[in-house]
């Protein structure tokens, strides 16, 4: 029987133990092979510390990622009975929204890690507010360092009341929370007697009973993005990824935003004919009475036919050293897209920290701030709502000198002079 595969994204304000928790996942999971602990235990007794810790554990695999070495937290997988899980760390507030927003590991589920000891931190409310932006449903709560609160049920209960609200606010509706102790291993991988009064499950049967596997979108309409245009043999190859929903040989296919249409005469998958291709499959297609295809465009079924727009508001974190001001040009990739954008007016500025509207129409958003912009797009463009389908509704935006800014598409709009925003 093959496990069911998870992927997991640990956050929280830097202090509060995500590294320990990762480091006791994987130790006690039997993921890190026998001769690397070896090696973590012989450095700690070298620098004169007995006792081993899993935080050190996890410095060594980042030593060893910069070096250029094979070993990477990524590729380092832990399992259940359940699922075979693999944890995406975030160690910084600004990698993490780089890793999630550009990196190609998307979460299924998120573990946010908060300390008994120091409470919520402003870190704790920006980082539940990026996986809300990036669209992660599936939220745990880990209350760490319980052994440094004498594993005392008041401060677990104060905890949970004053996350509540807030987790609310972002459309967490009683997500499970956990009391643990990373450090101790109490109440990770199985129950602890040391807080009797806590009548769940532990951290790793709660992720294991409350997260499941993203299904592929086989149910939705067909969305599939050209990656590339080949000419063989005279014939017109069509390289392009299903994002979602069945690609059927004999379906009459629209190629948006162009405006093409034609018939799937032939579908190929690794040399070889095949009748239909579904989410993640990468395939090569012949179709009739093209001319315009290009890389960049979404193909659809004319009863649901993709998107296409001038302009559209999204939900933006700027993670460079950079402002943006109404009328910047941008390049907005979006899929294998990209176009340049012109950001038509800086709608709201948000407080990722109260979680609120800190301003209304402003004239430029600073660096490192979140908000909610209408961008007008210089040529038409094929963007949905992240709300109906995520796979068209992330985007990157690239300034002079790479990616600076990442967000999702709230809403579609029709042409400049028909808005209602």
């Amino acid at each position: 029987m093959s496990l069911s595969k998870v992927n997991l994204v640990i956050i929280g304000h830097k202090d509060h133990g995500k590294s320990t928790l990762i480091g006791r996942l994987l130790y006690d999971s039997n993921a890190i092979p026998e001769q690397k602990l070896q090696e973590v235990e012989a450095e700690l007794k070298k620098a004169g510390d007995e006792g081993f810790r899993f935080a050190f554990l996890l410095d060594t695999f980042e030593e060893e990622r910069r070096g250029g070495l094979t070993i990477d937290i990524m590729q380092t997988p832990f399992h259940t009975q359940k699922h075979l899980y693999t944890i995406i760390d975030c160690p910084g507030h600004r990698e993490f929204i780089k890793k999630m927003f550009t990196g190609a590991s998307q979460a299924d589920a998120a573990v946010l890690v908060v300390s008994a000891k120091e409470g919520i931190q402003d870190q704790t409310k920006q980082h539940a507010f990026l996986i809300r932006t990036l669209g992660i449903q599936q939220l745990v709560v880990a209350v760490n360092k319980m052994d440094d609160s004498n594993y005392q049920e008041a401060k677990f209960k104060q905890i949970c009341q004053d996350l509540q609200p807030i987790l609310r606010s972002l459309g967490y509706t009683n997500p499970p929370v956990v009391p643990l102790s990373a450090l101790n291993g109490e109440n990770v991988f199985k129950q602890s007697r040391k807080m009797p009064w806590y009548k769940g499950s532990s951290f790793v049967e709660t992720v294991d009973e409350k997260v499941t596997p993203i299904l592929p979108s086989v149910d939705k309409p067909l969305r599939a993005c050209v990656q590339d245009v080949y000419e063989i043999e005279g014939k017109r190859i069509v390289v392009c990824k299903i994002l979602s929903g069945i690609l059927k040989e004999g379906k009459i296919v629209n190629l948006d935003p162009s405006g093409e249409k034609g018939l799937v005469k032939k579908i190929q998958m690794f040399g070889k004919d095949i009748e239909k291709a579904g989410p993640g499959d990468s395939v090569g297609l012949i179709v009739n009475n093209l001319e315009k295809v290009r890389r960049g465009e979404v193909i659809s079924y004319p009863e649901n036919r993709a998107k296409v727009a001038r302009s559209f508001v999204a939900e933006i974190i700027l993670f460079s050293d950079i402002d943006v001001r109404n009328n910047d040009t941008l390049i907005v990739r979006h899929a294998t897209s990209e176009n340049k954008c012109r950001v038509e007016k800086i709608l709201e500025k948000i407080d990722p920290v109260n979680l609120t509207v800190a301003a209304e129409f402003p004239q430029v958003l600073e660096r490192g701030g979140v908000g909610k912009l209408l961008f007008q797009s210089v040529e038409p463009i094929c963007i949905e709502a992240y709300s109906e389908f995520p796979e068209l509704g992330r985007l990157v935006v690239e300034g002079r000198k790479g990616p600076v800014a990442a967000g999702i598409v709230l809403q579609i709009g029709k042409e400049k002079g028909d808005q209602t925003w």
